[in-house]
């Protein structure tokens, strides 16, 4: 800085600068050359691995006899030249395959979650308390979603155990006995004086009076509790098995003052049986309502007193129900037909409507999803 670059000084000093500059490129130019033949070495190499390295999903074959080697060399270039195109649109497919398997499972842990948070549905009901309605418009929308989904509805995909990990109605709807009195009720016409007097107004909607006066007298109190409900789908016996445990008096204490059970705790397992099933072209199951039995919950005591009279017997429903008059009995009673429709499903869930649009979500049982 400041000197005078015409002074024979400076331009001596410049002129030694320039030959040190030149020294270390002429042993420096080795290296780059050393460096520009790897890299090239790897291109070649890279090209003919392009050339016999099979990639795609089927078989590779490699034929050593072919056109002249101009006509090699210019397929050689289209090759090359359309292969980052094919790599491109493979990846973007896996890609969106993954996405969508992805979403799938996201949108079934926030159904889980959300089925969890309510017990399966339960704490949704208004006639304890209007809460967490929030979450059942999220669950709607959440069906919705999955529905929406690309799914196989067969006798293969549907055949098996399923449990109920939710409702948006009353649980024990999901009984083939319920969904035939469902039936039954919504399709007679008129409105009798009773369900008038309880408010009901649209004809077919007489089952949910029906529904709701029995929850009342059933789960009043906390008496009863509904345990594990499950269905059996065998398309081979065309049955379709139904089953709820329930136990009866589960803590019965002096408010306050209480600190052992009044009432021992009793219950049992409810098992309800249709035969006649059919699956629709639209997915719909469609049954027939045969009988019911109660069996011994596992960890739970049996009836006492009356458990040899009323349990393990099966009850013939079907014959009973055809008798009533309000089914057209005594003589020639309708059958007690009843139907669920299958919104989606797959090896660990399903999801059903019954006919008012009620939602039932699914999923296998633990032992039989992972055997």
């Amino acid at each position: 800085r400041g000197a005078d670059w015409t002074s024979p000084r400076t331009a001596s000093a410049r002129k030694m600068r320039w030959a040190r500059q030149a020294s270390r490129a002429s042993w420096r130019s080795p290296f780059l050359g050393a460096a520009l033949l790897c890299v090239s070495a790897y291109l070649c190499l890279h090209l003919l691995g392009s050339l016999f390295l099979c990639r795609g999903p089927g078989p590779c074959v490699v034929s050593f006899a072919g056109p002249p080697a101009s006509h090699r060399r210019s397929a050689t270039r289209r090759a090359a030249a359309a292969a980052p195109a094919a790599a491109v649109t493979a990846t973007a497919d896996l890609a969106s395959s993954s996405a969508t398997t992805g979403e799938v499972a996201e949108i079934k842990a926030r159904i889980l979650q959300i089925a969890a948070l309510t017990d399966r549905g339960q704490r949704l009901n208004t006639l304890v308390a209007p809460t967490y309605q929030d979450k059942r418009t999220l669950m709607e929308d959440l069906v919705e979603q999955l529905g929406r989904q690309p799914c196989t509805i067969t006798k293969d995909t549907l055949k098996g155990e399923w449990e109920l990990v939710y409702s948006d109605v009353e649980l024990f709807r999901s009984s083939p006995f319920f969904l035939a009195i469902e039936e039954a009720l919504n399709s007679a016409p008129g409105i009798p004086l009773l369900g008038q007097w309880l408010g009901c107004t649209d004809p077919a909607k007489k089952a949910e009076v029906f529904f709701k006066l029995h929850q009342l007298q059933v789960l009043s109190w906390g008496i009863s509790t509904v345990g594990r409900i499950a269905q059996r789908v065998d398309f081979e016996e065309a049955v379709l098995e139904s089953s709820f445990d329930t136990t009866i008096f589960g803590l019965t204490v002096i408010p306050i003052l209480g600190w052992f059970k009044l009432l021992p705790t009793f219950g049992g397992r409810v098992i309800t049986e249709a035969d006649a099933l059919t699956l629709d072209e639209d997915g719909a199951l469609r049954m027939e309502l045969q009988r019911t039995i109660v069996k011994t919950c596992p960890g739970v005591d049996r009836i006492p007193l009356v458990d040899g009279l009323f349990m393990d017997r099966w009850y013939p429903v079907n014959s009973v129900w055809k008798l009533l008059p309000w089914n057209g009995g005594p003589f020639e009673g309708r059958a007690p037909l009843c139907k669920m429709s299958t919104l989606y499903v797959d090896e660990g869930m399903r999801i059903s409507r019954d006919g008012s649009g009620g939602t039932f979500i699914y999923t296998r049982p633990m032992e039989s999803h992972h055997g």
